[in-house]
C-alpha cells in the first residue's frame, strides 16, 4: 500500500529526529519496526509517500509512526502573527520533515527519552536500545535484568530504578490519556526532568502544543530569533502549570506563540540547526535569506 503524504515528504528526515526511530531497524533503504506494536511492519520512502508492506496494521497508527498524520504547513494559522514568517519559512526549507510519533509504544518512547539526557541521540541512546533488546524481548523483562552492569553512563545506570517507577506511577495516566497527570507523576520521578517529560508528552503521547528544551531548541531561540528566555526550573514545573508560571521559560513562552504547531516547530528546529546552523551554512538558510535570523 502506498500512503500519501505531500510535496517533498521524506520518511527518512521525517524519521531521523524522532523517537520513534529507536523502534525501528534501517535495512537498505527500508524501516522495519522491530519493537512494541506491529513488529515486522516494513516501510519505505516513495515519491511524497511511503510504501507500506504489513498484512495487519491500523492505518491511523502507520500514519502516525510516519509523520504524515498533518502536513505541518497546514498547522500556521495556530501560530501566533508575528512568527508567521519564521515558521512558514522553516517548514518550506525542511518540506521532508514531518512529525513522527508513537502513541501506542509509550512504554519504548519512555526508554529512550530517559535515555537521551544529556547524551547523543544518535551515537549513544539508539546502539544502547540495541542491546538492550538483543537480550529482552519487551520492556517488562527490562526490570529483571540489571542495565547498569550493561553500561558506564549515568543515565543507564539509573534506567532500572526510573522505568520501575514509572510501570507503576506512570503508566496508568498514560493509558487513561490524563496528560496533566502523567507530567505531574513523571517530574516526580527521579532522575526525570522538564526536558525529558515534555519530549515524552510529544513523542509518547502526541501532545504537539510542547516541547524539550533541548539544546538545539534553545539555541535556536536564543541566538536565531534572538529570544532572552530560559530553561524550565523542575520545582516551578511541579508547582505550576505553563500557563500559571511566572517563570520566563522557553517552553510557556514557545507554547503560546507557537500553540499546537510548536511540537512541529521543535522538530524542523532540531534538523535545522544540527544541518545548517552548526555547520555554517547560512548561505543556503531560507531564514537568513528573508533576514529573519538575528546571528
Amino acid at each position: 500500500m502506498i500512503l500519501r503524504a505531500w510535496d517533498g515528504y521524506s520518511l527518512k528526515l521525517t524519521l531521523y529526529p524522532s523517537f520513534t526511530l529507536s523502534l525501528l531497524k534501517s535495512v537498505g533503504n527500508t524501516y522495519v519496526k522491530r519493537l512494541g506494536l506491529y513488529r515486522g511492519l516494513a516501510f519505505e520512502d516513495y515519491l511524497n509517500g511511503v510504501k507500506v508492506r504489513h498484512s495487519d496494521y491500523d492505518l491511523n497508527y502507520v500514519k502516525e509512526l510516519c509523520g504524515i498524520v498533518e502536513d505541518p504547513l497546514n498547522l500556521i494559522s495556530h501560530v501566533d502573527p508575528k512568527f508567521n514568517d519564521v515558521y512558514y519559512y522553516l517548514i518550506m526549507q525542511w518540506r521532508g520533515v514531518g512529525l513522527s510519533t508513537a502513541s501506542k509504544d509509550f512504554d519504548y518512547i519512555f526508554i529512550a527519552t530517559f535515555l537521551s539526557k544529556r547524551t547523543s541521540y544518535h551515537s549513544n541512546v539508539l546502539s544502547w536500545i540495541d542491546k538492550i533488546f538483543s537480550i529482552v524481548d519487551n520492556v517488562d523483562e527490562i526490570l529483571n535484568i540489571n542495565v547498569s552492569e550493561m553500561f558506564k553512563s549515568p543515565q543507564t545506570k539509573e534506567l532500572n530504578t526510573a522505568l520501575r517507577n514509572y510501570m507503576y506511577n506512570v503508566r496508568p495516566y498514560v493509558i487513561r490519556g490524563d496528560v496533566d497527570a502523567v507530567r505531574n507523576s513523571l517530574l516526580e520521578v527521579r532522575g526525570v526532568g522538564p526536558k525529558i517529560v515534555y519530549a515524552y508528552l510529544l513523542h509518547a503521547m502526541r501532545c504537539t502544543d510542547i516541547a524539550p528544551a533541548d539544546t538545539h531548541l534553545t539555541y535556536f531561540t536564543n541566538k536565531v530569533l534572538g529570544l532572552n528566555v530560559g530553561q524550565p526550573i523542575k520545582k516551578l514545573c511541579l508547582k505550576y502549570e505553563c500557563r500559571n508560571c511566572k517563570h520566563n521559560c522557553i517552553v510557556g513562552y514557545l507554547k503560546e506563540v507557537f500553540g499546537s504547531a510548536l511540537g512541529y516547530m521543535q522538530t524542523v528546529v532540531y534538523v535545522h540547526v544540527k544541518t545548517l546552523c552548526k555547520k555554517g551554512k547560512c548561505d543556503v538558510c531560507m531564514l537568513r535569506t528573508h533576514n529573519l535570523c538575528r546571528i
